[in-house]
């Protein structure tokens, strides 16, 4: 499978592109020897019962973009880690609530929204078996925030004025939070500038925290930012593909643009095997 680099605009993108839930029809895929993509899950009390989740938009995000999805249950367990990524090609850890603030040495803020300890045990162990193995791997919004942290970086644990200001400029949550539509500016690296014709892009975002400026994780660097100085974008500093974004591509309800991102991690994904 080749990947093309797009050759749409994504800068113009619209309220009427952007939807978090409905049904919608999608290109066929022919199925054949695919790459496997493994997913984080969270893990949460939904009703009366603990229970595995993820959102049915990444698994179609994968499956439309060339991958076989494969979602893996939460687990601290080195062993079934280890019997995991013997099965996949590449992962992508997810977005959800917040990871616990002493991971990064500062106390809880009083806005902080906890994960659960397993799924913390989980990724944290996941993306060390990524570094150790050497597959492409993808974080979305919580999953860039768990590569920053994993790798010695902290957070803004909640987006605000007192956050700090760049250029004159202080961070809005407003401009981040509920699933609202923001410029972002690529400011370099090797992967978002293969698939973006433009360098200022239009993406979607529902976090409330973000990145630490001055605390980015040992062999990342910022690679895209918004124009109040939230991080948007990080990648690892070697020929690994390993790519943290802050928006959620996976919702975007045109193909195109989500295949932007997911093509790229499909393509990445076969050249590693």
């Amino acid at each position: 499978m080749d990947f093309t680099p797009a050759t749409f605009s994504v800068g113009s993108l619209s309220k009427a592109t952007f939807n978090q839930g409905g049904a919608e029809s999608t290109p066929t895929v022919k199925h054949g020897n695919l790459p496997v993509i493994g997913i984080s899950m969270n893990y949460m009390k939904l009703g009366s019962y603990h229970q595995f989740h993820v959102r049915d938009r990444y698994i179609d995000a994968v499956t439309e973009s060339g991958g076989l999805p494969l979602p893996i249950p939460c687990t601290g367990d080195p062993d079934l880690i280890d019997q995991y990524f013997d099965l996949i090609d590449a992962l992508i850890i997810i977005g959800g609530q917040d990871y616990p603030p002493h991971l990064f040495g500062q106390e809880p803020h009083p806005t902080i929204d906890l994960t659960h300890p397993r799924r913390v045990a989980s990724d944290l162990g996941f993306f060390t078996a990524v570094l150790n193995r050497g597959i492409p791997c993808l974080g979305i919004c919580a999953g860039m925030q768990l590569m920053n942290i994993a790798t010695g970086g902290q957070l803004i644990q909640h987006i605000s004025p007192e956050a700090g200001e760049r250029n004159g400029i202080r961070p809005c949550l407003e401009n981040h939070y509920g699933d609202v539509l923001h410029p972002i500016t690529i400011t370099g690296g090797k992967w978002l500038p293969r698939i973006f014709e433009s360098d200022t892009i239009t993406v979607n975002s529902n976090h409330h925290q973000a990145l630490h400026p001055g605390h980015i994780g040992q062999g990342f660097r910022v690679v895209a930012t918004a124009p109040d100085g939230i991080i948007e974008a990080i990648e690892y500093d070697t020929p690994q593909f390993v790519l943290g974004i802050q928006w959620h591509p996976e919702r975007l309800t045109d193909y195109r643009q989500r295949k932007t991102i997911f093509g790229l991690l499909i393509q990445q994904a076969i050249q590693s095997r």
